[in-house]
């Protein structure tokens, strides 16, 4: 009796079936590509603020973002009032909470801002405001994830559009 091993063919085909499926797994975590959990909070955050420009241009009223070290919330200029004032009946302008382990680094002409740092007792004001007229606080803010020197940074233009930079993918 001959002893019979295997064909190149029938190496081959488990290798390839082997390498789709470590492929498949590798995306599913995440591990290539990017940061699934970042890429989702940019495009709720710039869905966020473009409806917020949005409605101001359709009200003829400023709005403007407040931004906390892991949180954002939408806020709109009362006149009459003269104040800023959170948005109510309206839960896309609510305040959201980034995933934990995921913070905010806003910098605003230049400088980093400390989110956070004001007292309870302060009122309400946005660090970029949203004009009516259309035009917007130049502003540039990353998402990061804690321990991570870099993240996802968005730059907002005064005309209102965003600019959305990942970082490289390593090598």
């Amino acid at each position: 009796m001959r002893s019979r091993g295997f064909t190149l063919i029938e190496i081959l085909v488990v290798v390839v079936i082997i390498a789709v499926m470590t492929t498949v797994g590798l995306l599913s975590m995440g591990t290539l590509g990017g940061d699934r959990g970042l890429d989702a909070e940019v495009e709720r955050y710039t869905d966020v603020v473009e409806a917020a420009l949005e409605q101001a241009q359709l009200e003829g009223r400023d709005y403007g973002i407040h931004f906390g070290p892991s949180s954002y919330e939408i806020l709109v200029y009362a006149a009459e009032r003269q104040r800023w004032e959170t948005v109510v009946d309206d839960r896309l302008f609510d305040q959201h909470r980034l995933p934990d382990g995921v913070e905010f680094r806003v910098e605003l002409e230049g400088r980093l801002l400390r989110l956070g740092a004001e007292k309870p007792t302060d009122p309400l004001a946005p660090q970029v405001a949203l004009f009516a007229s259309g035009e917007v606080t130049p502003y540039r803010v990353e998402l990061v994830r804690q321990g991570v020197d870099h993240g996802i940074s968005i730059a907002g233009a005064p005309d209102g559009t965003m600019e959305i930079k990942r970082p490289e993918a390593r090598k």
